[in-house]
């Protein structure tokens, strides 16, 4: 009797193992070797076990149901609605953190090779340069595009609110930088490159629509914004960062100060220099934040949605903060309202390989 009483104890604890054998191992990466990338997109209202499940279909996770289980015992179930990219050698928490994180509005992979992505913050002239590789199209056809005066008045004056204040700034390289929304295009569906053009400009006016009154509020015209928002962009990582570092450059405009970004300088150089001399900081062009202020003639580059909200729903501007600066190893932003505070935060992260803003 006691023989019979120990087997099933063993049998009992042998399952019990066994399910938490299975349970771990269900939630390491399904190939950690891989370096496969599959996007996900996340519904709004989507339950966990939606989400679980298209997970499971992707290839993502190994059991739906135990991922499930994991993100639900460790309060993970938070999920943002958009596209998100991860991949097979990814664990379950890894995974579930990610989709915890900032989704984006539009897909961020592509297959076909008519498929030209635009990412967020890319300029005109690399746009042109992946348009090249995904289309029949030519850069210095998309090029000589941008600076056809006949074809951008006559979007100008189907998206009037959008773009004629791009339309009446001096100087500017290309009235519609900043206007061309990132996103996935089929290049091989419109009937020509200009129809192809106006599918982003649309794109732009679509999400530009519900803040025009908050810019005007703020005294901004468009194309003002859109030249916030294309520093913003390119100056913060994360949605919080754009919105405070906009605070800082709104800031900075009522001392009169130049906004003194890296991103304006670049642009007028027409080159990206990780580190710009003394020199570079002088260069004769309108573009050039450092040497003029005010915002310029225009955006630098095409900014996402979360760059052009931060733009029109800045933080901390009460805050006072006129300087920033990014430590580059962790990404971590420190804001500092005197230059002296701010001295200190960049001698501080000199080692960390950080860079004054």
């Amino acid at each position: 009797m006691i023989g019979i009483f120990v087997a099933i104890v063993v049998v009992i604890i042998g399952v019990v193992v066994g399910r938490n054998l299975s349970y771990k191992n269900s939630l390491k990466a399904v190939d950690p070797d891989s370096h496969k990338k599959v996007q996900i997109e996340v519904q709004q209202g989507a339950t966990a076990d939606q989400v679980a499940g298209e997970l499971q279909k992707a290839g993502a996770i190994k059991d739906a149901g135990n991922f499930t289980k994991y993100i639900s015992d460790n309060n993970l179930a938070d999920f943002k609605a958009g596209y998100f990219v991860v991949g097979k050698n990814m664990t379950a928490k890894q995974v579930a953190t990610k989709l915890n994180g900032v989704g984006s509005d539009t897909p961020l992979l592509t297959t076909s090779k008519n498929a030209l992505l635009i990412r967020e913050g890319e300029s005109i002239d690399q746009i042109g340069t992946s348009l090249a590789k995904h289309s029949k199209y030519t850069k210095a056809e998309f090029l000589a595009l941008m600076k056809d005066t006949s074809f951008v008045s006559q979007l100008a004056k189907q998206y009037p609110e959008l773009l004629n204040s791009s339309m009446s700034s001096t100087g500017v390289r290309y009235h519609l930088e900043g206007y061309l929304f990132p996103a996935v295009y089929d290049t091989k569906k419109p009937k020509s490159l200009k129809a192809l053009v106006e599918q982003m400009v649309v794109a732009t006016n679509q999400r530009v629509q519900p803040y025009l009154a908050q810019f005007q509020e703020e005294n901004l015209t468009v194309q003002q914004a859109m030249t916030l928002a294309s520093l913003a962009q390119k100056e913060a990582n994360t949605p919080a960062d754009m919105a405070k570092v906009a605070g800082v450059f709104f800031n900075r405009d009522k001392a009169n100060m130049p906004m003194q970004s890296d991103v304006s300088v670049q642009y007028a150089l027409q080159q990206h220099k990780p580190n710009l001399s003394l020199d570079d900081l002088k260069v004769d062009s309108p573009y050039n934040l450092y040497a003029n202020t005010g915002y310029g003639p225009g955006p630098f580059n095409n900014p996402g949605l979360a760059a052009i909200k931060a733009v029109a729903q800045p933080t901390d501007e009460s805050e006072g903060y006129l300087y920033f600066v990014a430590n580059m190893k962790t990404g971590k932003i420190h804001y500092s309202k005197t230059l002296d505070e701010q001295n200190a935060y960049t001698a501080k992260y000199q080692d960390d390989n950080s860079k004054q803003k």
